[in-house]
């Protein structure tokens, strides 16, 4: 069932344009309003006058819909069965239905007016009998009532509030916690930066001067929603960073470099906004330079990266003595120079940054990584003899020294009974069913105890005590005798075989022959000192690279950290440069769909700003700070 509407208007110069539509359903709807299916604009039709339903081929029914009848051949009718055929007609107000027969079986309907429309001065009277324009105040008086309560409410009002209420007070709690100082990651995009859940807003309720808000607050501030003055201490005036400050310490927070250098080295700002800014007391620097509020959840968290590139884009143009490269953006960002150890000692190491390419290190320790991660050497044969947590393809994993820390960032210092005592145990001698050990790191004592016992067992000696040799030598065969015709002679020996060539010490030590008298001061052991950072100045999360590539475990290791398996000496440095970060940082994801990189490529990603300013002097031994207080410690100088 079907109908073909045809709408009649007159144009200007008295032609006739038709409009024609099919409209494939059993119903029409026909009024004043724009929702009906033949619209009839007079106000003599009612919005919804009346509806046509075709009961069956050839069979109109016309109903009104609204009780005001309708012209049906001659006579005013509520409703009235139509045969298409006879052509019938409906008046309805000033226009005609005309029924005819249409194609393919539809109802043609033609709508037309057939009383002239009133005149132009009637229709403007018309116009006003339904007009409020009498009972209204004119559009001039609403305009300056409108500006009066805007100026009242939203400017007068909040004015005096603000001015008359209290010193704002701050959250007990939230001062507390602005006030702790960064843990380790905190300061970095490593993923503890999230986002916090919103406080609840203090008591009070709404207050005036909240409608000068251009948006809502950040979690972090949520409970300062309804406490302006928080803040905005002064009307009219910008934040300051004393009212940062108020909560977030320079001792939480410290600068990102000395006052001073940190004006020079800033970007000169030019053209109108520098003229805004000056006019309004807005100095560059600020805290609010970075950190925007009544932005959003987030917003006072998420810091631009021009904000990082506008200054050391060209930041040795400004400060000509810096020593910190300049970087445009992520794309050209320089490679790494890594902070070795350039002198080790057991108080003050010496740490230096330099180059990764060629770089060395001195960190006193003799350590090949390629024996150690060999599948098929003694050492792999040693590891799962004594049952090591060896992997797949039965070398000893990286995870079996370094062994994640509690935040996932970096590693626990190495130690030797726990990461080398399983191969490299310091047994001297069997006494029975006891086996009697040396201590690490003393060799006074070592010479001492390898001294007394041979010694004793010279002038007395014990069934069933073994001393044990320290050098490798056949599966079941004895320990050499001892050189030397007397005691004195045969301890000296003893304690020389723990010191010099295959001996105890000699594997993993550079041990120096002073050639004192005294066999306790005679031979000194190098000092060590492992490096626990090489690039203090970023952070790296360890625990957020544990996959690479779908690589897990050793074989993401090894993905980044290539040379490591080839390297014969623990001079050499096993840090990737910034080309292999670009494999995921920056570098689009690897599906077609998908225009998001595989992994984050902001300055906040590896960097803090909050670190502190680094004063000179070595990072003492056995360090295990966070990143930013050993960044603050090496012998560099600060930008």
């Amino acid at each position: 069932m079907s109908f073909i509407v045809r709408q009649v208007a007159k144009r200007a110069d008295g032609g006739d344009i038709i409009r024609t539509r099919t409209l494939v359903q059993a119903e029409l709807t026909v009024g004043r309003g724009t929702d009906c299916d033949i619209q009839l604009a007079d106000l003599a039709v009612m919005l919804r006058h009346a509806r046509l339903v075709q009961i069956t081929a050839g069979k109109v029914s016309v109903e009104t819909t609204g009780g005001v009848p309708v012209e049906v051949g001659g006579k005013f009718v509520t409703r009235a069965d139509l045969t298409v055929a006879d052509n019938p007609t409906i008046d309805v107000g000033p226009y005609r239905l005309s029924l005819s027969p249409g194609e393919n079986g539809a109802v043609a309907i033609t709508a037309e007016r057939v009383v002239p429309p009133i005149e132009a001065a009637d229709a403007a009277h018309e116009t006003s009998i339904f007009s409020l324009s009498g009972a209204m105040p004119t559009r001039r008086r609403m305009a300056w009532v409108g500006a009066l309560a805007v100026l009242v409410l939203l400017f007068l009002v909040p004015l005096f509030h603000f001015i008359g209420e209290d010193q704002a007070a701050l959250p007990k709690d939230m001062v507390a916690e602005a006030a702790r100082p960064l843990t380790p990651g905190q300061a970095f995009g490593d993923g503890k930066l999230t986002v916090p859940t919103a406080r609840p807003a203090a008591a009070g309720g709404f207050a005036p001067d909240e409608s000068w808000s251009s948006g809502t607050l950040s979690n972090a501030h949520a409970s300062l929603s309804n406490n302006c003055g928080a803040c905005h201490q002064k009307a009219f005036v910008s934040v300051t960073d004393g009212a940062c400050q108020a909560c977030h310490t320079p001792a939480a927070l410290p600068d990102h470099a000395a006052p001073a250098r940190m004006a020079k080295g800033l970007l000169p700002e030019s053209g109108p906004l520098a003229v805004a800014h000056k006019g309004f007391n807005l100095p560059q620097g600020r805290c609010t330079s970075c950190h925007k509020e009544h932005e959003g959840e987030a917003t006072v968290m998420t810091v631009a990266e021009s904000f990082c590139t506008d200054c050391h884009s060209g930041l040795n143009g400004r400060l000509p003595d810096t020593a910190v490269a300049n970087v445009p953006g992520w794309a050209k960002h320089p490679d790494f120079r890594a902070t070795l150890v350039s002198s080790p000692s057991l108080e003050k190491p010496v740490f230096t940054r330099t180059a990764l390419a060629g770089a060395r290190e001195k960190s006193g320790l003799i350590y090949p990584h390629d024996i150690h991660q060999s599948a098929t050497n003694t050492v792999a044969n040693m590891a799962q003899k004594q049952r090591l947590p060896v992997g797949a393809d039965g070398a000893l994993p990286c995870s079996y020294c370094h062994k994640a820390d509690s935040d996932q960032l970096r590693f626990k210092p190495i130690d030797m009974e726990a990461n080398c005592g399983a191969c490299h145990d310091l047994a001297f001698a069997r006494d029975g069913g006891t086996v009697r050990t040396l201590p690490h790191g003393k060799p006074a004592q070592v010479a001492g105890i390898i001294r007394d016992f041979t010694l004793s067992e010279s002038f007395a000696p014990r069934a069933g005590v073994q001393r044990l040799s320290f050098d490798r030598r056949l599966p079941g065969k004895a320990p050499p005798p001892l050189s030397g015709g007397n005691p004195a002679a045969r301890a000296q020996a003893a304690v020389v075989s723990v010191f010099t060539g295959k001996g105890l010490c000699t594997e993993c030590h550079v041990i120096t022959d002073t050639g004192a008298v005294d066999l306790t001061r005679r031979f000194a052991i190098a000092p060590v000192s492992i490096n626990d950072h090489y690039l203090p100045q970023g952070q790296f999360p360890h625990g957020k690279h544990k996959s690479y590539d779908s690589k897990t475990g050793q074989a993401a290791c090894v993905a980044c950290h290539t040379g490591v398996v080839k390297s014969k000496a623990s001079t050499d440095v096993n840090i990737p440069g910034v080309a292999n970060c670009r494999e995921c940082h920056g570098a689009p994801a690897k599906t077609l769909l998908s225009t998001t990189a595989k992994a984050g490529a902001s300055c906040d990603t590896c960097h803090g700003y909050h670190d502190g300013v680094a004063p000179a002097g070595a990072l003492p031994a056995g360090h295990t700070a966070p990143a930013r207080v050993a960044a603050n410690r090496h012998k560099q100088t600060p930008a």
